[in-house]
């Protein structure tokens, strides 16, 4: 394999990672990639109207400046023919004093520097030239005087005439320069407003939108407000909150019906059975399938729940220790604690309590060791910067990898990978589910050494991070 050259090993890459993650980020939302398209068109628009301007100027420019030199020119040439060489001193300081412009006699010795060749350097001898029947001579400096000095001869006397450079200098430009950039920023601020009054509305809709994704249905839009198009996509979301929430109200009524109605029977049938059927293991048969469609109505109106956990702070390393203490006499499930100490994050106690119990549920019926004997399960604790992980691990057969990313789906059971059993395979659904609504994930994996791995992620107290206090 060919190696590669030092020279690229060293190389940087340009422009930098962070600046290229700064620009791809701005660059993704509305605000600023309305602000830098108005931004771009203006700063163009200025440019290329500055650009014309000082083309258009040019030319007009560089002629009254020739006419203005071969005016003078012919001034002095009428002043100096008939003057005696006394009188002439005088005329020079004349032209000086009211003309600004110097004549000095031309010597064979003068070193003259060439005057440079920009554009309107260029215009400027062009437009003189043609002004004059006699050639002309153009120099930057004489003798290292700066200036614009043109040759020129009265009979056969050759004359320098000396101008300021600023008197035929392009000048304007650079008040229009400036002119060009205080208007270039008037319109980056009018373009910054312009985008601030675009992306309000969508602002305003994306956090009613995520309002309404959380169960808020409370958040109304103005319909008055903003344009036409505005005010007609505000009234279809609040039409469409609406909706939503009287849906919302009659499944929640529908689903409170249905437990009622299907347990009343449920109910019914276990006590019928209890005094009715004489075979004691019949009984229990029955009883415990009456009992297991119940816990299946149960958990099937918790996944179905919608009501938003009210978000405090908790020690979960103590509601850790009461789950355990309350699952210390079931023979079947041996759970070992190695977490910190402290732990507080910001949830629901409830809910919390019951995913913890779903976990455990979920390890017991489906993490049994393969030797048998029950289920041994480790839960371990750790603070990861602003978030506390709760690890569950069981130390069974694990789940196929392809099959990790289905265990969150409701009614999802792995017969492949578990022995078959009688859930209602919302357990996880629900865990994932609740911890969503507090802000939290659930992360599902194998462990290294066997067994699956269910990793809670918990938003942690920021009081939590505070140093005790000094007393």
């Amino acid at each position: 394999m060919t190696e590669r050259p030092q020279a690229a090993q060293g190389a940087r890459a340009f422009p930098p990672r962070w600046i290229a993650r700064i620009v791809g980020g701005l660059s993704a939302r509305l605000y600023w990639r309305t602000f830098f398209l108005i931004a771009l068109l203006v700063s163009v628009s200025v440019a290329a109207w500055y650009q014309s301007f000082r083309t258009l100027q040019r030319d007009p420019l560089a002629t009254h400046a020739a006419h203005d030199i071969a005016s003078t020119i012919d001034l002095a040439r009428l002043s100096l023919a008939d003057a005696s060489p006394a009188r002439r001193e005088a005329l020079f300081a004349h032209l000086a004093e009211r003309h600004e412009a110097y004549v000095f006699l031309r010597h064979p010795t003068d070193v003259a520097t060439p005057i440079g060749d920009d554009e309107f350097m260029r215009t400027l001898r062009r437009a003189a030239q043609r002004s004059e029947s006699i050639p002309l001579d153009f120099a930057a400096s004489v003798n290292g005087a700066r200036g614009i000095w043109i040759g020129f001869n009265i009979g056969k006397t050759p004359y320098w005439l000396r101008f300021d450079p600023e008197r035929f200098s392009d000048t304007g430009s650079e008040g229009w320069l400036i002119g060009s950039l205080l208007a270039t920023v008037v319109a980056l601020l009018g373009a910054a407003v312009i985008a601030g009054l675009v992306n309000r509305p969508l602002r305003d809709l994306a956090r009613a939108i995520a309002g309404v994704r959380a169960g808020d249905f409370s958040y109304q839009l103005d319909e008055n407000a903003g344009t036409e198009e505005i005010r007609a996509v505000n009234r279809g979301f609040n039409r469409m909150a609406r909706s939503l929430h009287a849906l919302e109200q009659d499944r929640a009524l529908m689903l409170a019906g249905i437990s009622h109605d299907i347990r009343t029977p449920l109910a019914r049938l276990r006590l019928e059975a209890e005094l009715s059927v004489p075979d004691p293991c019949a009984r229990r048969d029955i009883v415990s399938d009456i009992e297991q469609a119940d816990a299946i109505i149960s958990k099937f109106m918790e996944y179905a729940s919608r009501a938003i956990p009210a978000r405090e702070s908790v020690d979960l390393a103590d509601l850790v220790a009461k789950v355990i203490s309350d699952y210390a006499k079931v023979p079947d499930l041996r759970i070992t604690f190695l977490g910190e100490p402290e732990g507080r994050v910001l949830g629901d106690p409830l809910e919390l309590h019951r995913v913890l119990v779903n976990l455990l549920e979920n390890a017991r019926r489906y993490g049994s060791t393969p030797g048998g004997g029950g289920a041994d399960v480790d839960i371990s604790l750790a603070r990861r910067g602003s978030e506390v992980v709760l690890a569950v691990r069981d130390h069974g057969l694990g789940v196929p990898a392809e099959q990790l990313p289905l265990l969150t789906r409701p009614f999802f059971r792995g017969e492949r990978a578990r022995p078959a059993d009688r859930g209602s395979g919302l357990g996880l659904a629900i865990v994932e589910k609740s911890l969503d609504r507090m802000g939290g994930r659930l992360v599902v994996s194998n462990a290294k050494d066997g067994g699956l791995l269910l990793r809670l992620w918990l938003m942690r107290d920021p009081l939590d991070a505070l140093p005790p206090p000094q007393l």
